[in-house]
């Protein structure tokens, strides 16, 4: 009788250590923009691709959420499914949830299976590309689950309420990869300013300046890529072709999925009052982009060069940098280290008079 009462006793005490009390907690869902910025999830571009991202805490004051007891289970509902190059190895929190999906009555699932201690305090947000694939309304719905299929030990959850997260969407048959909210070309001496403010940069690569006289043949003269802005600012040199009394340009929006998307049709004139051949742009200079490219259109750079920066409200010298050229037509010049403001370049070739001289302003 001892024995059994003492095999009792050890029997309860080996429960109580194993009982973990926790709180996995889900903050609400969001979908963005493959570059992260803020869309509407009322207007999903069916066959494009966004990001849905699955907040994920543990909001325990004292412990922390044991492997093997708990799984988040997202399914996506019945417009939305991962992309085709997504793969879900790589998803930010693979450190301690297995990530796997399976197809179950025409729903995606997405099962992140709980394989390591979730710390005290964790926070973090799961991140998947999804696409969507049919069109109309749907939802998406996200469960952390106590599952305590390690039976090891057993979890019990401080609070129950904060365990789901829903999102209603709709995948719409049209969506523009960006909105132009205004756009500008203001044509300085022999080059051509452009100014453009936007709205729902969406899935974007990368946008083309383009020129024509005709209003039939245009021809891209300048490419920069997209960077989550909302304003952008080029200025390039007037290639020769098109330096006549009216000029028509647009801007080409390219997105990842190869579509394209147009501007309006700006009307400027392309008579030169400068035949300097030689611009700079980005300018103003956004302040993620260290770098501004100097580009001869008419000629290339050869030979040595000397670089001059000064800042205009003090007039103080920032670099002086005398640098060999090879037969290029544009230069990467540095600007990593300047702080906001506005700049003068001067730019010439050793042992000749010419010198330019630009104006740069870095925001």
């Amino acid at each position: 009788m001892r024995k059994i009462l003492s095999i009792l006793l050890m029997l309860m005490s080996f429960n109580a250590f194993t009982q973990v009390s926790a709180d996995p907690g889900l903050l609400p869902i969001v979908i963005r923009s493959i570059s992260n910025e803020t869309i509407n999830q009322f207007q999903l571009p069916l066959n494009g691709i966004v990001t849905l991202k699955v907040p994920i805490q543990n909001l325990s004051l004292t412990n922390g959420i044991p492997a093997g007891t708990c799984k988040i289970k997202i399914t996506l509902g019945t417009k939305l499914i991962l992309a085709p190059s997504f793969n879900l190895l790589a998803v930010n929190t693979s450190a301690y949830f297995s990530w796997t999906s399976v197809v179950s009555n025409g729903l995606v699932e997405i099962t992140g299976d709980l394989v390591a201690q979730l710390p005290l305090n964790f926070s973090d947000t799961a991140t998947f590309n999804v696409m969507g694939s049919l069109l109309n309304n749907s939802t998406i719905i996200t469960n952390f689950l106590i599952t305590n299929h390690n039976t090891a030990v057993t979890l019990s959850d401080d609070n129950a309420n904060n365990n789901t997260s829903s999102l209603a969407y709709r995948i719409i048959s049209t969506v523009l990869p960006v909105t132009f909210t205004n756009i500008e070309a203001t044509k300085i001496d022999c080059s051509i300013k452009l100014d453009m403010n936007i709205a729902n940069e969406i899935n974007v690569k990368n946008y083309e300046i383009e020129l024509s006289n005709d209003f039939n043949n245009f021809e891209k003269v300048v490419s920069f890529d997209a960077n989550t802005l909302n304003a952008y600012t080029h200025q390039f040199f007037i290639p020769e072709k098109y330096q006549k009394p009216l000029v028509l340009l647009r801007v080409k929006v390219v997105d990842f999925d190869g579509k394209v998307q147009y501007s309006e049709i700006k009307k400027i004139s392309g008579i030169c009052a400068n035949s300097n051949s030689i611009s700079v742009y980005p300018n103003p200079i956004p302040n993620h982009i260290d770098y501004i490219d100097i580009e001869n259109f008419k000629s290339v750079f050869n030979g040595d060069y000397t670089f001059v920066l000064f800042e205009i409200s003090s007039g103080k010298l920032i670099s002086y940098n005398n640098i060999k050229l090879n037969n290029i037509n544009k230069y990467r010049y540095n600007l990593k280290t300047i702080p906001t403001g506005q700049y003068i370049l001067k730019m010439f070739k050793n042992n000749q008079n010419d010198t330019n001289i630009f104006k740069i302003i870095k925001r």
